[in-house]
């Protein structure tokens, strides 16, 4: 303990915990443009990585997002019920474009701050997990499941 009774220090201004990897994007629509235009993955589509994706979205989105990315999941409640696929090309979405174009950068930005419904994930997956999540998705959005 120290002499103000405190057992603890607070951190010095601008430290970052060991382990995190900052995310300078807010939850905005222009930070999440921004990311989609900025950002870019670092895990290539091997088939290790494809793996370890599926098996991450299978955990933590293919209750709402549907095992094939189709929309279609478990959740039947009617707050979740308008899950777009993402092979959608109906709806225009947020970027100007379809769920098929979305680029890594915004499915990090949504996995991590969260999207209507979908809260954030920023706190249950870290960032190779995100990342390894987005990997997935895209080949999700090409229809390859």
């Amino acid at each position: 303990f120290f002499a103000d009774s405190m057992n603890a220090r607070q951190p010095i201004a601008g430290s970052i915990p060991r382990g995190f990897v900052p995310f300078e994007y807010d939850n905005t629509l222009e930070d999440f443009l921004r990311a989609g235009k900025e950002l870019i993955n670092p895990f290539h589509a091997t088939e290790e990585n494809l793996a370890k994706g599926k098996k991450l979205f299978k955990m933590f989105c293919a209750h709402c997002h549907g095992k094939k990315g189709d929309g279609v999941g478990t959740i039947t409640h009617a707050v979740y019920g308008a899950i777009p696929s993402y092979t959608d090309e109906l709806m225009v979405r947020r970027t100007g474009g379809h769920m098929n174009d979305l680029k890594a950068g915004n499915i990090y930005h949504t996995i991590y701050h969260g999207l209507n419904a979908m809260g954030p994930h920023n706190t249950q997956l870290n960032d190779e997990e995100r990342w390894l999540i987005t990997t997935y998705v895209q080949e999700l959005q090409k229809g390859n499941n």
